[in-house]
Parts: C-alpha cells; sequence; structure tokens
C-alpha cells in the first residue's frame, strides 16, 4: 500500500512540466571588468582595466583624483550606449591607489610610461584621451607626451592646475595628509554628491562610487592611507603640462557653476588645441556633469562629435551642430531620455 504513495511523492518533487524549454547561457554574465597588471620596465607592478573588445574605438580614462583603476564603472550606467557605439575602455591606475603601491618618488612622467606600457601590452596606438576631474592633469602630461597617438582629448569638469595660493598648495602637506585621513577613511563621505545631481537619477550611483572610495583606500590593506590622494592634490600645484598646439580635435564640458573647476580651466587646455575645439558649457550645472553628460562624450569619441544629444517629447535624438541648452524648445533636455525620467521621479 505504500508504493503508491511514494509515487505520488516522487511525481510531486518532480515539478511541474516546463511548457516551453529553457535556452540556457553558454557564458558567464559579467560582474565587473577584471583589474589586469603587467611589470614595467622600471620593476613597478602597474594595474589597469580594459573592457577589451578588439577592433573598437579605444578610450583611455583617467578618473578624478584618487580613483582606482575600478573607477569606469561608475559611467556603466551607461554601459548599453558604450557597447552600441562600440567604445572600449581602459584606465591605468595611479600610484599609491586601489592595488598600485604608493611610491613617493613617483612622478607625471612615471604615469607617461606606465600607460604607454600598458597600450603597449594590449597592442593599442591611437586612442581618445578622457580625463575626469583631477584627472585633467595627467591627461595634460598624457597629451605632451604623445599627441600624434591621440584621435580625441576629452577634458570633462578637468583640472589644468590649482592656484599658487589655493588651500591645497598652501598646507604643509602632512597637514594636508592629515586633514584627508578622515574623508579616505569613510568612502561615503569622499564620494559625497549632491541630492539633486547625477546621484539622485541614476539608481545606484551613490552607492557604486562609495565602492570605488572603498576599492581605491582599503582594497590592498592600505587601511584608508591617505598618501597617495595628498600626492595627487599636491600635484595639481604644479604647471601644467606643457601641451602644444594637438592636431587632435578637442571636446571640453564644463558646468559653469562648478565651484571646484571652473569653464577658465577648459578655457586653458583649449587654447593648446591647434585642431577643432568644441566647448560644451552647461549654466547651472556643477561639478557632476562629468557624469550627467558621459552619454555626449561616447558620442564625441565615436566619431558624432558634430552633433547634440537632445531628449525632445520623449524621444531622444541627435542634432546637428552644438546646441547650448537655451537653445532647447520647452520640456526639452540634453542626453538621453533617462534624464527626465529621473527627474520625474524626485517630484
Amino acid at each position: 500500500m505504500k508504493l503508491p504513495f511514494l509515487a505520488a511523492a516522487a511525481l510531486a518533487f518532480a515539478g511541474p512540466v516546463l511548457a516551453q524549454p529553457i535556452d540556457f547561457p553558454d557564458h558567464f554574465d559579467s560582474i565587473g571588468t577584471p583589474l589586469q597588471s603587467i611589470k614595467t620596465r622600471e620593476g613597478r607592478t602597474v594595474h589597469f582595466t580594459d573592457t577589451g573588445e578588439a577592433g573598437w574605438t579605444p578610450l583611455l580614462f583617467i578618473g578624478g583624483v584618487g580613483t582606482s583603476a575600478r573607477a569606469p564603472e561608475l559611467v556603466a550606467f551607461l554601459e548599453t550606449l558604450r557597447r552600441r557605439l562600440k567604445v572600449r575602455i581602459i584606465a591605468v591606475e595611479r600610484n599609491g591607489l586601489g592595488d598600485t603601491t604608493y611610491d613617493p618618488a613617483w612622478t607625471f612622467d612615471d604615469y607617461n610610461s606606465e600607460v604607454q606600457q600598458v597600450l603597449g601590452t594590449l597592442h593599442i596606438d591611437r586612442f581618445a584621451l578622457v580625463a575626469i576631474s583631477g584627472g585633467g592633469a595627467y591627461a595634460g602630461h598624457i597629451a605632451a607626451a604623445m599627441p600624434e597617438r591621440l584621435a580625441s582629448w576629452h577634458m570633462l569638469a578637468a583640472i589644468a592646475s590649482a592656484p599658487a595660493d589655493s588651500p591645497v598648495c598652501t598646507a604643509n602637506p602632512a597637514a594636508l595628509e592629515a586633514g584627508l585621513a578622515q574623508q579616505v577613511g569613510a568612502p561615503r563621505d569622499f564620494w559625497a554628491m549632491p541630492a539633486n545631481g547625477v546621484a539622485s537619477n541614476v539608481p545606484g550611483f551613490a552607492d557604486r562610487a562609495a565602492d570605488e572610495g572603498a576599492h581605491a583606500y582599503f582594497i590592498a590593506g592600505q587601511r584608508g592611507d591617505a598618501r597617495g590622494v595628498a600626492r595627487e592634490y599636491r600635484r595639481f600645484c604644479d604647471a601644467p603640462a606643457a601641451v602644444l598646439a594637438l592636431p587632435a580635435p578637442a571636446f571640453f564640458y564644463y558646468g559653469e557653476a562648478d565651484p571646484l573647476v571652473p569653464p577658465n580651466q577648459g578655457a586653458y587646455w583649449s587654447s593648446k588645441v591647434a585642431g577643432k575645439v568644441t566647448f560644451r558649457r552647461y549654466p547651472g550645472e556643477g561639478h557632476d556633469v562629468q557624469y550627467r553628460h558621459w552619454d555626449q562624450l561616447l558620442l564625441d569619441v565615436a566619431g558624432r562629435g558634430d552633433h547634440t544629444l537632445v531628449c525632445e517629447r520623449g524621444r531622444a535624438r541627435l542634432v546637428a551642430g552644438l546646441v547650448e541648452p537655451a537653445q532647447l524648445t520647452a520640456g526639452a533636455t540634453l542626453g538621453i531620455c533617462a534624464w527626465q525620467a529621473g527627474r520625474k521621479e524626485q517630484r
């Protein structure tokens, strides 16, 4: 009498019969761009990331002050657009950040050499140079060292140099390091973003930014070591790189209300370009233009720089020429329409 019961139990355990077969994947989904490393001819171990798509447009990404080689993941909220435009992103980690050991003698020239060696390893000759915020100082030196290799140059709220009388430049180096220690030890504080900016429009951005801070300052066991980031701030006090008559087309993106890196920094860089310059200014916008207009940057890198991306009546489209915000029709905004959706959700 137990056999029918067991048979019924077995059938119940087998579960329902599927109406359609499952199309099982034959690959793993990405959970982030993997970190890679090379040993340079100078004997340093340099870490970098590379999205790795052969034949796509290479983009050398230089993140803001105190960021690691994983910083490009902060713009992964436009991964679909990046892939549709076939843009490949490479980032080379800087001194004392993330997994890269701090060396007090490390210089801009060392970074130039490390970038060249990483690009050589990847067999990349020409590339688009993109810098965010504090990465601008490094990008200037890259542009000066290898101008013939730049397919285009892009600076988003990117610094040229700090005034000699600024708090960073007048501070005692030890005091600057001590002052940064608390922020470095608390990545959420270091990466605090404006409440009405990108962080409120892109789900998870604030958390991912805090993760980047933790990676930059803790991942290798440095326990909030502020030496690397303090030295980065001090490098802004040096004279800007001697970029001379850069032949590549250049694109500059600056917020006119940016209290940290105002548009005059971009004006300095644009004066060094012999090729075509497209200067995108954003009235009323602050320092997070570097993320807010990443969609436009991807288009510019991909060769669509003679157009402006606009969302109008729920549809994103390219408009010929440089469109200023004041020229937009009522209700239209710059960028993909997801930015408008974010604004509506805040209401």
